[in-house]
Protein backbone atom coordinates (compact mmCIF):
# COMPACT_ATOMS: atom_id res chain seq x y z
CA UNK A 1 0.00 0.00 0.00
CA UNK A 2 1.57 3.32 -1.29
CA UNK A 3 1.05 6.34 1.15
CA UNK A 4 1.39 10.19 0.62
CA UNK A 5 0.90 13.20 2.01
CA UNK A 6 0.38 16.55 0.40
CA UNK A 7 -1.34 20.17 1.25
CA UNK A 8 -4.42 21.95 -1.09
CA UNK A 9 -4.90 25.34 -1.82
CA UNK A 10 -6.44 26.04 1.33
CA UNK A 11 -3.73 25.05 3.31
CA UNK A 12 -5.63 21.43 4.50
CA UNK A 13 -3.03 18.32 5.41
CA UNK A 14 -4.48 15.57 3.04
CA UNK A 15 -3.40 11.74 3.23
CA UNK A 16 -3.85 10.02 0.25
CA UNK A 17 -3.11 6.04 0.19
CA UNK A 18 -4.25 2.59 -2.20
CA UNK A 19 -7.10 0.33 -0.93
CA UNK A 20 -7.20 -3.33 -2.72
CA UNK A 21 -10.03 -5.16 -1.07
CA UNK A 22 -9.39 -8.57 -0.78
CA UNK A 23 -12.37 -10.23 -0.29
CA UNK A 24 -14.72 -7.73 -2.37
CA UNK A 25 -17.63 -9.51 -3.90
CA UNK A 26 -17.32 -8.74 -8.15
CA UNK A 27 -19.80 -11.05 -9.61
CA UNK A 28 -22.61 -8.77 -10.45
CA UNK A 29 -23.99 -10.40 -13.05
CA UNK A 30 -24.95 -13.78 -14.55
CA UNK A 31 -22.73 -16.83 -13.33
CA UNK A 32 -21.46 -18.26 -16.51
CA UNK A 33 -21.17 -16.33 -19.45
CA UNK A 34 -19.87 -18.85 -22.11
CA UNK A 35 -20.08 -22.62 -21.84
CA UNK A 36 -17.98 -24.31 -19.50
CA UNK A 37 -14.64 -25.64 -21.29
CA UNK A 38 -14.86 -28.98 -19.66
CA UNK A 39 -16.87 -32.09 -21.04
CA UNK A 40 -18.53 -34.04 -18.62
CA UNK A 41 -16.32 -36.22 -18.25
CA UNK A 42 -13.75 -33.75 -17.34
CA UNK A 43 -16.45 -32.47 -14.70
CA UNK A 44 -16.98 -35.92 -12.97
CA UNK A 45 -13.19 -35.72 -11.74
CA UNK A 46 -12.58 -32.78 -10.32
CA UNK A 47 -11.58 -33.24 -6.42
CA UNK A 48 -12.15 -30.91 -3.37
CA UNK A 49 -14.70 -28.70 -2.57
CA UNK A 50 -16.17 -27.07 -5.03
CA UNK A 51 -15.14 -23.18 -4.29
CA UNK A 52 -19.04 -21.89 -4.83
CA UNK A 53 -20.32 -23.80 -2.02
CA UNK A 54 -17.69 -22.99 0.40
CA UNK A 55 -18.56 -20.51 2.80
CA UNK A 56 -16.69 -16.99 3.00
CA UNK A 57 -17.60 -13.64 3.87
CA UNK A 58 -17.42 -11.18 0.83
CA UNK A 59 -17.66 -7.62 0.84
CA UNK A 60 -20.12 -5.85 -1.15
CA UNK A 61 -18.69 -2.85 -2.86
CA UNK A 62 -19.56 -0.32 -4.63
CA UNK A 63 -19.87 -0.33 -8.86
CA UNK A 64 -16.66 0.65 -10.23
CA UNK A 65 -14.94 0.01 -6.91
CA UNK A 66 -14.15 -3.94 -7.13
CA UNK A 67 -10.90 -3.88 -8.05
CA UNK A 68 -9.58 -1.18 -5.75
CA UNK A 69 -9.33 2.93 -5.10
CA UNK A 70 -7.48 5.78 -3.30
CA UNK A 71 -8.35 7.61 -0.21
CA UNK A 72 -7.89 10.71 0.04
CA UNK A 73 -8.32 12.03 3.96
CA UNK A 74 -8.04 14.94 6.06
CA UNK A 75 -9.80 16.67 9.15
CA UNK A 76 -12.33 18.22 6.54
CA UNK A 77 -13.25 15.36 5.18
CA UNK A 78 -12.23 12.12 2.87
CA UNK A 79 -12.67 11.49 -1.13
CA UNK A 80 -12.08 7.75 -3.24
CA UNK A 81 -10.73 8.01 -6.66
CA UNK A 82 -11.35 4.54 -8.34
CA UNK A 83 -9.94 3.19 -10.51
CA UNK A 84 -6.67 3.84 -8.88
CA UNK A 85 -4.21 5.06 -11.20
CA UNK A 86 -0.80 3.74 -12.22
CA UNK A 87 1.94 5.56 -10.63
CA UNK A 88 0.05 7.52 -8.53
CA UNK A 89 2.52 7.38 -5.85
CA UNK A 90 5.57 8.84 -7.62
CA UNK A 91 3.26 11.76 -9.32
CA UNK A 92 4.79 15.33 -9.10
CA UNK A 93 2.24 17.30 -6.22
CA UNK A 94 0.24 19.46 -8.73
CA UNK A 95 -0.70 15.87 -10.31
CA UNK A 96 -2.52 14.36 -6.94
CA UNK A 97 -4.03 17.55 -6.72
CA UNK A 98 -5.45 16.91 -9.77
CA UNK A 99 -6.53 13.20 -8.61
CA UNK A 100 -7.83 14.48 -5.62
CA UNK A 101 -9.84 16.57 -7.75
CA UNK A 102 -11.42 14.41 -9.66
CA UNK A 103 -12.19 12.10 -5.90
CA UNK A 104 -15.67 11.85 -5.19
CA UNK A 105 -16.82 12.89 -1.31
CA UNK A 106 -16.78 10.01 0.52
CA UNK A 107 -19.22 10.59 3.45
CA UNK A 108 -17.96 9.19 6.55
CA UNK A 109 -20.73 6.94 8.84
CA UNK A 110 -20.40 7.95 12.56
CA UNK A 111 -21.79 5.14 14.89
CA UNK A 112 -22.27 5.50 18.63
CA UNK A 113 -20.30 3.23 20.81
CA UNK A 114 -23.25 1.55 22.12
CA UNK A 115 -24.64 0.30 18.03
Amino acid sequence: MGHRTFTDADGVVWQVWDVHPQLAERRRGPRRITPSRLDQIERDKRTGVDRRRRTEIRVPVRDGYEHGWLTFDSVVGSKRLAPIPDGWDVLPENSLLDLWRRGVDAARIRRRLIE
